[in-house]
């Protein structure tokens, strides 16, 4: 049974170091949430309200539903404000108006004026119940061990870390744009320079000219940071490059040019995309991977003295 708590690096890490042990050893892993926990020191059947208290009148929440002994997931682990959480949690218990609703976890004895007011049948579980406790952690892992839902042990991140949410704010100006020659123009005499030298110029004029070919471009205050470009053949796809600026790299743009490039390859109802990349560019193969592409073959000096991998989605 798994059950890490703590800051996004110390989960990760924790989570890291059980997988270690399970690779080297040989054995099954549960993996139990802290809601789950909260949920299984409750016995009274109905609904049971998981909820944990993270500042700021927001929390973490779940719902469970408790009937013969089975504990059924109703709404998935959530991060949101305490208006949200009762509100999302009330609109189901008004589905079925005759279940008894327990609220269990240390945002229940928080906010439990809050919750007496929506929920006026409602049941607090008593304090000893609000802690995280060790026993009903084993019920829950011995419960899903019973029913062999064994899977990957990853972590849940309720929040989105403070890196994610910082590339987001720098990256939501951004705008994705269809390349025009007037964008070559400015793209040709910074490609070396500022972009490295992926193509030259004159092969991306040819490019652009191929009814075949699709080429975008990630423009900031009109001054373009990053492009990209795909060529469809039949229900094929080729990811012919995906580049981003030297002094914008690690900012999220190469994520919106793949994400967009992707979104045209299923407008074109494409079934198969691949790519090459550089056997040393380990930024863009975990991006890629990160987006289901897996490696098919290596070709042997593809960039000069440089392998290249070749992927597939």
């Amino acid at each position: 049974m798994i059950k890490v708590l703590g800051s996004f690096t110390g989960i990760r890490i924790g989570i890291a170091t059980i997988k270690a042990f399970l690779d080297s050893l040989n054995i099954p892993a549960i993996g139990v949430n802290s809601l789950e926990t909260l949920a299984y020191s409750i016995r009274q059947e109905g609904f049971i309200a998981s909820m944990i208290d993270c500042k700021n009148d927001n929390c973490y929440f779940a719902l469970y539903q408790l009937k013969s002994s089975n504990y059924k997931e109703i709404i998935s682990p959530t991060a949101d404000t305490i208006e949200n959480a009762l509100a999302t949690i009330a609109k189901q218990k008004a589905l079925y108006p005759d279940f008894t609703i327990t609220f269990v976890g240390d945002a229940t004895s928080i906010y439990d004026n809050v919750i007496r007011a929506i929920f006026e049948s409602c049941i607090l579980a008593p304090s000893k119940n609000n802690l995280l406790n060790s026993y009903f952690l084993g019920l829950a892992g011995f419960d899903k061990f019973q029913e062999k839902k064994q899977e990957d042990i990853l972590p849940l991140y309720l929040k989105k870390p403070q890196a994610q949410r910082q590339l987001e704010e720098k990256s939501k100006d951004i705008k994705i744009l269809p390349m025009t020659f007037q964008d070559l123009e400015q793209i040709s005499p910074i490609l070396i320079t500022d972009f490295d030298e992926f193509w030259s110029s004159s092969v991306l004029a040819e490019e652009l000219k191929s009814e075949n070919s699709t080429y975008l471009v990630a423009k900031l205050d009109d001054k373009i940071v990053g492009f990209a470009g795909i060529k469809v053949m039949l229900n094929q796809a080729d990811i012919m490059n995906i580049v981003v600026k030297k002094d914008f790299r690690n900012q999220g743009i190469g994520t919106l040019l793949l994400k967009r490039l992707l979104d045209l390859a299923k407008e074109n109802k494409i079934s198969d995309i691949t790519l090459e990349v550089m056997e040393e560019n380990y930024s863009a193969i975990h991006l890629y991977k990160k987006f289901g592409f897996e490696q098919i073959a290596v070709r042997k000096n593809y960039y000069q003295d440089k392998n290249a991998i070749v992927m597939k989605k």
